[in-house]
């Protein structure tokens, strides 16, 4: 079993900071904002590498990178605010022409 250290801790922290920020990328506006998607990815990644590290799924950098995906994944496809909820516009309204 591979001991948690400072360095493991490190490319956790590296690992979560670098999957938010691309998350944010691709997501933009549509799903959590960028600062969210780091602080949850960081977050997530620390979680899931210090539980890979005590099931012993080698040295937890694998499971944290898979699970801090699927997390910050699930976080913004649920995201119940779209920028057309916060803006007011409504894309499904349907205008018929009276004669």
């Amino acid at each position: 079993m591979i001991l948690f250290s400072g360095t493991a801790l490190f490319w956790f922290i590296a690992l979560g900071l670098a999957i938010g920020w691309a998350f944010g990328m691709i997501i933009k506006k549509e799903g959590i904002p960028l600062w969210a998607n780091i602080m949850w990815g960081t977050f997530a990644s620390v979680l899931t590498g210090i539980i890979g590290m005590f099931f012993g799924f080698g040295d937890g950098l694998l499971f944290a990178l898979v699970y801090t995906l699927a997390f910050l994944f699930i976080a913004n496809v649920f995201h119940h605010h779209h920028k057309e909820d916060i803006k007011g516009g409504d894309i499904y309204s349907i205008h018929v022409k009276k004669r």
